[in-house]
Formats: C-alpha cells, structure tokens, sequence
C-alpha cells in the first residue's frame, strides 16, 4: 500500500473489481492515506471520503452502507488481513444494492487481495534483510557515517524590505498561491508569516527530547546509534535549509517579476520559488527551491525527483506546509470576508503526507493515540509534542487533518 508500483497495482485491482461486481464506482485505499479516484461528482467524492473514513476507524470487517447519496448508493468495506485494525478499504458506489453473491464475491476478492498483501510485505521483509546486510558490510569497512550537508548560510531579511514590498504590489496586482489569488499589497505579509512559522516549527524540531517522524513506526530520529534513524537524522540536517530557503522569498523585486508583469500572466507560488533560487549558491537550498510548487506531493510528474533526491524532496514538502499555513494566518489577518479561501487552505493542506507524517509528531511513543482515536479532540490533542509548544498554526493544520 505504497510507492508508485503499488499505487498501480491497487488503481489495477479497483478496476478488476468494479468490472467483477458491475458497479460504478471501485476505489481500494490504505490507512496511508492513499488519494481517492474522483468519481466525477463533488457530492459522491465527498460521500467517499466519509465512508473511506468511517471504514478505517473500525475494529471489524462488515460490509458498511449502503448510504444513499443522490441515485447512488455508497458501500465500504474493510481490509483487516492479519491485523485487528484495518489496513485498506474497499470503497463501491452503485445504482442498486448489492445482491448477496456481490457480497460474496467481494469478500472472496479481499481475501485473495490479502493473499498478495502477504506476499508484498514478504518482500519487503526480504528488502529490509538486504539493507541490513548491507549496513553490516558498510560497518565492516568503516563507511557508516550519516553524511551532513554543507551548513547553511545565515540570510538577513533585506534592510529596504517595506519599500520593496511596496513596489511589488504597485507593479502586481495579485499573486497565486495554492490556487488563491493573493492581493499584491499582501506578498509581505505572506512572507514575514513564512518566516515565523519556518523558524518557530524547526526550533521545536531542534528542541524536542525525542521525534517520531513517520507515524506509526518507533523510529526516534533523534537516536544517533540507530541505523534505521540514521535517514531520518539527516533529514532533519537537510530540513534546516528551509529557513534560509524562506528568506528568500522575501528578497523578490519588481525586476524579478517584470517577465510575468509584462506577459500579463499572474505570477504563482513556484514563480517565486524558482526567482529565490537564482539567489543562492547552496546546491540544498537550491534544490528544495526548485522542488516546491503549489502540487502537493503525490503527482506522478515528482514521482522522480521523490526517488533522486528523496531527503529535499521531503523538505520541500514539508516546506509547502509551512507556506500553507503561512497563507492561512495572512488571509485570516489580512483580508475580510476569507472563509472560502480559507477552507480551500484546509483542503490543500490535506494532499500533504508531510503534514502528517513531520507535524504530528509525539513526544514519546507511547503517547501516540490508539488506531480510531480522533487526534483533533482532548485528552488525544492534549499528547501532541506542537501543541504542548504551542506551534504556530498548529490549530489549522490539525482542523484540516481532522477532515
């Protein structure tokens, strides 16, 4: 239930199914968050997301729904395998109810589906004794170091920046965000939040005892003698880039901007991004610039650039959280009436595995929540290592995780 070959596979097996159970719609998702296939309608998509939910916050395999949405009816059904909690789900929409051999053939599909699940995850484990194999070798021969990047260069935020600002938003009328037009006069704003938010969220990064980063597994990043730790620790290396990265932004002229101005064309999140690299000359920095774009993170045409540079890839995403939720406080402080361009926020920041996997992060491992637990209400909210920080927007980004 990961990677792009499976992400094929599990588009491939939906397809058979649908065919198999003449319906409409066929999705088979995983606890990871894998995206649900549009059905072409905001309403069913909408009900899907629910179901896909529902389905995996429950402790059993039953067939849930129908549910009635429109002149479709809406089932999910849960894929246990060998564990007590669900790992996937089966998500169906139809004109009419299933008849008890589509039920059944359904159950005998998942458990053959199971079959293959198996077999991936022996795989796996055959992948994990060979990147164990290979460690103790590298230890043999005294390669085993975790690399670290160059140290970032500290980048001041430029003296004249009011008037600067100022020009821009005489010379541009609006920028896009994430899809949301943002008022020139507001480019600033966005920036200075940016800034305050990058640096707030890597000093709580610094500062925290232990850091789980890829909920669920034990893995503490911060532990320097585990080899399974050892990508994550330089990650978070690579992810001190962001500031300086950041501050970039802040330093965009009219001059910079003069080839979209004089096209006509309204000036985007990655314009910005490509204009600050051309700043700097730290290959890192340069790279996690040249990754972040307005995306998210799971389009095939990154799938690429995931697997060649998979450490600023990560950051850059996690970057693109930052600027998400950078835009929400200058919406919500700066501009009237922004509920809409709020909630689209809101949806944005949930194509972000990132989000999820770097800002949820706990304190201790026992503290994470059992499977079902909603995470946006006490005494679970209450556990998380931000909140007890008090990370800035941390309240957005869990309001749009809670979705």
């Amino acid at each position: 239930f990961g990677g792009t070959e499976i992400g094929f596979a599990r588009a491939l097996s939906a397809a058979v199914l649908q065919r198999l159970l003449e319906c409409d719609y066929a999705a088979l998702v995983s606890v990871a968050g894998s995206e649900i296939p549009s059905s072409g309608s905001e309403t069913l998509d909408t009900a899907l997301a629910s179901a896909r939910r529902e389905a995996l916050d429950t402790f059993s395999n039953d067939l849930l729904g129908p549910v009635r949405v429109g002149d479709s009816l809406v089932y999910a059904q849960p894929i246990l395998g060998d564990s007590p909690v669900p790992i996937g789900a089966a998500l169906l929409a139809t004109r009419q109810a299933l008849t008890p051999t589509q039920e059944k053939l359904l159950g005998r599909f998942l458990a053959e589906f199971d079959t293959r699940l198996n077999i991936a995850e022996q795989l796996l484990k055959l992948r994990w004794r060979a990147l164990d194999l290979g460690y103790e070798v590298k230890q043999l021969k005294g390669e085993t170091a975790v690399g670290q990047p160059a140290r970032q260069k500290y980048v001041p935020l430029p003296e004249d920046a009011a008037e600067t600002m100022a020009q821009v938003a005489a010379s541009v009328s609006k920028f896009d965000l994430f899809g949301m037009p943002l008022p020139g006069e507001h480019l600033g704003d966005f920036c200075r939040n940016l800034d305050t938010i990058t640096t707030e969220y890597l000093k709580i990064f610094a500062a925290a005892k232990y850091l789980y980063l890829d909920i669920p597994s034990g893995i503490d990043a911060k532990d320097a003698d585990s080899k399974l730790a050892a990508p994550y620790h330089r990650l978070l290396e690579i992810m001190q880039a962001l500031r300086p990265a950041m501050r970039l932004l802040y330093h965009t002229t009219v001059d910079d901007l003069a080839p979209f101005t004089a096209t006509g064309r309204t000036p985007t999140f990655a314009d910005l991004t490509k204009v600050a690299m051309e700043r700097t000359e730290d290959e890192t920095i340069r790279r996690i610039l040249e990754i972040m774009n307005d995306q998210g993170e799971d389009a095939e045409l990154e799938a690429l650039v995931a697997r060649h540079h998979p450490y600023e890839f990560r950051a850059a995403n996690v970057g693109e959280v930052f600027a998400l939720l950078a835009l929400h406080k200058t919406v919500t402080d700066k501009m009237a009436g922004s509920g809409e361009w709020k909630g689209k926020i809101l949806r944005s920041l949930q194509n972000y595995q990132a989000a999820r996997a770097y800002l949820l992060s706990y304190d201790r491992f026992e503290d994470v929540p059992l499977k079902g637990a909603d995470r946006s209400q006490s005494p679970e909210a209450e556990k998380l290592l931000l909140i007890r920080e008090k990370a800035p927007s941390f309240g957005v980004l869990l309001a749009a995780l809670s979705k």
